[in-house]
């Protein structure tokens, strides 16, 4: 019996960082190049993932809507209870046969009932060839729309990210703009949304993916 989307996304990540599992995602266009299931599950995680997520994300601290330092440890925590016991997250490392990690990417925010997810945590951390990164995203909304069912794909983007024509030439359509209003406690600034600010310094830039089979990377 087919899996739903649902059942499918839960097996990948409760299976991933188990001896044997295989799944992986080979990147349209470039052969060696694959999306590995990040493993979540506390006893299952790989302990280069976490150094690299933690180490990349204060890299890149200024791209998230919350700006702290991480540590190992909490990256740890937030990969298993708040990744792997969401149903509606999962998070992908882009490496090649090497098992040399060039950075990561994920869905979030899906709802199952009316078939929508998002891309999320979009990370180039390392060199890469030319057009990896659209290629990869490209196959995992590919993946989310024929294998989940993800009739429809959204993607939020911070109005400061200078990735957001990236997404455009990938096919998303700008639909909102959203001013963000900075939240700051003890060594933790929050970017949240409110919608009575006349203007901001920062928006938060919502989309919408119009095409589900990209030639072009």
């Amino acid at each position: 019996m087919k899996l739903t989307g649902e059942a499918l996304l839960e097996r990948v990540k409760r299976s991933a960082g188990l001896v044997g599992f295989q799944f992986r995602l080979q990147v349209n266009g470039f052969e060696g190049y694959f999306l590995r299931p990040v493993a979540t599950k506390r006893g299952l995680q790989n302990s280069i993932d976490v150094t690299c997520l933690t180490n990349w994300r204060n890299r890149f601290v200024k791209s998230f809507l919350t700006e702290f330092v991480a540590r190992e440890e909490g990256t740890e925590i937030w990969l298993a209870e708040t990744v792997f016991t969401d149903n509606s997250k999962i998070l992908f490392m882009i490496e090649n046969e090497k098992e040399e990690r060039i950075g990561y990417m994920g869905l979030a925010y899906i709802d199952w009932d009316k078939c929508y997810g998002e891309g999320d945590a979009i990370v180039r951390a390392q060199n890469a060839p030319k057009g990896l990164m659209s290629a990869s995203l490209a196959t995992l909304l590919n993946w989310a729309n024929k294998r989940l069912g993800l009739g429809d794909i959204g993607l939020r983007v911070l109005s400061d990210n200078p990735a957001l024509m990236f997404y455009k030439k990938l096919g998303f359509d700008e639909i909102k703009r959203i001013p963000l209003k900075a939240n700051i406690m003890n060594d933790m600034v929050s970017w949240v949304e409110d919608d009575s600010l006349l203007s901001s310094r920062r928006y938060l830039v919502y989309h919408i993916w119009n095409s589900y089979d990209i030639k072009k990377y």
